[in-house]
């Protein structure tokens, strides 16, 4: 089973750009507020900092939902284009369902 940690950049040792934790592995996904989701195993071997946020399956969709509210989640055409519809909630909570059981 996965867990969800969502975490900032880090500023590199050098000063330049920004990098990702080292202790996160598939990282980069569903970006908001500067904050984004890394996919991670339930136990790991591997140091993660008590102080990062983690979420289980219900957290993120509730996570996702609250984002949409801010900035809507727009359907998608045949050609998976965004369309001008948001999406409603429940879409969007589907959507994550299908991001989860692809990871």
């Amino acid at each position: 089973m996965a867990r969800y940690l969502e975490y900032k950049l880090h500023a590199p040792m050098n000063g330049h750009g920004m990098s990702t934790p080292n202790f996160i592995t598939n990282g980069g996904h569903w970006y908001n507020d500067n904050k984004m989701i890394g996919v991670e195993p339930d136990t790991t071997e591997y140091y993660v900092p008590e102080t990062v946020n983690v979420l289980d399956a219900a957290g993120l969709k509730a996570r996702q939902v609250a984002a949409h509210a801010v900035t809507p989640y727009k359907k998608l055409d045949a050609d998976g284009r965004p369309t001008d519809t948001d999406m409603s909630d429940a879409e969007v909570e589907t959507m994550v369902d299908e991001w989860i059981a692809a990871q």
